[in-house]
């Protein structure tokens, strides 16, 4: 199996009537991305966090993988939130999941993406061989 493929998972939400005061309790969703990588297999190679006055949150994880960002807005109790991991080792999903979980009863919609070329699966890889030898 290749480790590293063309192609893997990008999850990304739109978060709002998040509770008073949890979107911009900054260690809170920190500390919840920080878990939900953890928990998604991924690496993480640096962090940037910026803190807006009077309010507002921007991070961007890099990871081995790929990427994660928030973007919070406390004035209207909303962030958006996304994650990308190359590759078949990691699920990006668990890193939204950790952060849903934090932040509580919220509403939110969320995609899943599946980017890059489609995997080929063994058995159409053989197909695909023995097309190329006919041929």
């Amino acid at each position: 199996m290749e480790l590293f493929t063309f192609g893997g998972i990008h999850v990304f939400s739109d978060v709002s009537d998040i509770a008073d005061g949890k979107v911009a309790d900054h260690p809170l969703i920190l500390d919840a991305l920080e878990r939900g990588i953890a928990a998604s297999g991924a690496t993480i190679c640096d962090v940037s966090v910026k803190e807006f006055e009077p309010s507002g949150l921007t991070a961007l994880y890099l990871l081995s993988e790929s990427h994660v960002s928030v973007h919070t807005y406390p004035e209207q109790n909303s962030l958006f939130v996304d994650a990308f991991t190359c590759g078949e080792l990691c699920e990006p999903q668990r890193i939204l999941d950790s952060l849903l979980e934090a932040l509580g009863r919220c509403q939110h919609r969320s995609s899943r993406v599946h980017r890059g070329l489609p995997r080929l699966t063994t058995l159409s890889r053989r197909a695909h061989s023995l097309l190329d030898i006919a041929s």
